[in-house]
């Protein structure tokens, strides 16, 4: 299972889909609800399949949740954490079209409660990768 953790704006879902393609994506926006959340993680790894979690995951306690689902099931874990600029991430999402976009304060609060992921919470690999660019 992997846990992507960013900022709107930061890339996260263009990274889920490059890197990860051959994943189960888990999207809470896509899914719009965390019942409809768990079931398919839950049956994801009943089904054996790998898991992209593709929300902004930005504190601890956000992602505790994907960390009892992995050590529930026996499955390791990884964190990958986009550092993205705030006006990266803002200009961003300016450019985003209809549902994609959120409104500015949106990026701005994920920005300001954002918890960098660590290994202490439970992760078996921390990754980061800093976003400098300010186009997808």
């Amino acid at each position: 299972m992997i846990v992507i953790t960013g900022i709107p704006g930061s890339g996260k879902s263009t990274l889920a889909r490059r890197r990860f393609g051959t994943y189960k994506r888990i999207n809470l926006d896509k899914v719009k609800s965390r019942s409809r959340e768990e079931n398919e993680i839950l049956k994801a790894l009943n089904n054996n399949e790998n898991i992209v979690v593709d929300n902004t995951n930005t504190t601890k306690k956000a992602r505790k949740r994907y960390l009892d689902f992995a050590k529930s099931f026996g499955v390791p874990i990884r964190s990958v954490y986009l550092r993205c600029p705030l006006d990266v991430a803002l200009k961003r999402n300016e450019s985003r079209k209809g549902e994609e976009q959120v409104p500015s304060f949106v990026v701005k609060f994920y920005n300001r409660k954002l918890e960098m992921p660590s290994l202490d919470e439970g992760f078996d690999s921390c990754e980061t990768i800093d976003i400098h660019e300010e186009a997808h």
